[in-house]
């Protein structure tokens, strides 16, 4: 009778750290999709902004205009410069990581030398990642409320799709990597 006790609980023990277990893995993997899709978010947000600026200064006009009438025409281009600056202020043409690659002084390097010292001007993956989401909610949340639910909506559509020739640095890259990369921001 107790060694059919002691089996019993052993059993429903090792059956409740099993589903603890699961649980966890569980949580877990839902928190890495839900980082992985406000990260695509985030980099679809960075694109849309880029490309919708860039169209604007080549044609001076919205070219996918997203529901945004004269009057406000003004107000949002204004948030796109500054979510814009939020997404890119480690890695644009005015940043740290910029201004050494550029540098006359550093033109003695190597390329991938100076391209890796600069780089490393950026913050750690983690830390980027995580500011690039904390943006991409910010600007949605600010989007939502100084125009309406129904131009997010239709940001969110179009973001999908959009294009530019730019991109965040939310990966890692390879010693190639670094080089276009940082060719492609601060040339």
């Amino acid at each position: 009778m107790k060694t059919e006790l002691n089996i019993d609980l052993y059993s429903n023990v090792r059956i409740k750290n099993l589903a603890i277990l699961l649980a966890v893995i569980l949580l877990f993997a839902s928190r890495i999709t839900l980082a992985q899709t406000t990260l695509t978010s985030a980099e679809a947000s960075f694109r849309y902004i880029s490309s919708t600026l860039q169209s604007f200064r080549t044609t001076g006009r919205l070219v996918n205009n997203p529901g945004i009438d004269g009057s406000d025409l003004e107000a949002f281009l204004s948030f796109l410069e500054t979510y814009y600056e939020e997404f890119s202020g480690g890695f644009n043409r005015n940043s740290a990581m910029c201004l050494f690659y550029m540098d006359p002084e550093n033109s003695r390097m190597t390329i991938q030398d100076k391209a890796d010292l600069s780089f490393s001007f950026l913050p750690d993956l983690e830390v980027r990642i995580s500011h690039y989401i904390d943006v991409d909610a910010e600007f949605q949340d600010t989007i939502e409320f100084e125009f309406g639910r129904i131009l997010l909506d239709n940001i969110n559509r179009q973001k999908q799709s959009s294009t530019s020739n730019q991109r965040l640095p939310a990966s890692e890259f390879d010693e190639a990597g670094v080089i276009s990369f940082i060719d492609s921001v601060c040339t």
